[in-house]
């Protein structure tokens, strides 16, 4: 996001290294006038913490030589919610290997909530999925029933960006190891 410093008057000497930053990082830092300063920021990767941008008192002065005094004040602060945590799934099931006439249940467990997690996510070969539902905000399940006839390994995955928690983050599952079942 873009963040702007306006300082009550002119300063010629206030500079990026004035800004404290935690839970992300500063680029761009420009000035667009004498009092008005930009910056981009960027908040840490999968972290929930907060981002904090402040300037301390005494880290630029006017013309005159006056320092700011804005380092208890509320504006000279700015705290932005942070979640670039991705969520992630796991899926397990009742059994590992199925005979003729055989089903299992298949157990879609995902790290957060997620309101666009549905039966379209989920890839399946070697057989197919009926019954899928939710128990929970975060537990899913899924008849699994093997390809007649067949020898094929049953595969059940979930590929990366098929789903998003509340924050609106992707899940990152396209090449983790419990995003698939074989």
């Amino acid at each position: 996001t873009t963040v702007t410093f306006t300082l009550s008057e002119a300063a010629s000497d206030f500079v990026e290294d004035d800004i404290s930053v935690s839970g992300g990082s500063l680029s761009s830092f420009a000035s667009s006038s004498s009092t008005v300063y930009t910056a981009t920021f960027t908040p840490t990767s999968d972290s929930t913490t907060d981002g904090v941008i402040s300037v301390a008192s005494s880290k630029f002065s006017d013309s005159a030589g006056n320092e700011n005094a804005d380092g208890s004040e509320d504006n000279n602060s700015l705290t932005l919610s942070v979640d670039t945590v991705r969520p992630t799934i796991a899926i397990t099931s009742s059994a590992s290997s199925l005979k003729a006439g055989e089903t299992t249940t298949v157990t879609f467990t995902l790290s957060e909530a997620a309101s666009d997690f549905i039966e379209n996510d989920i890839s399946v070969s070697g057989g197919a999925l009926s019954n899928f539902a939710a128990s929970s905000s975060t537990v899913y399940t899924a008849t699994f029933t093997p390809t007649a006839d067949s020898t094929t390994d049953g595969v059940i995955s979930v590929a990366s960006s098929k789903f998003s928690d509340s924050a609106g983050n992707e899940n990152a599952d396209g090449s983790e190891d419990n995003n698939s079942l074989t």
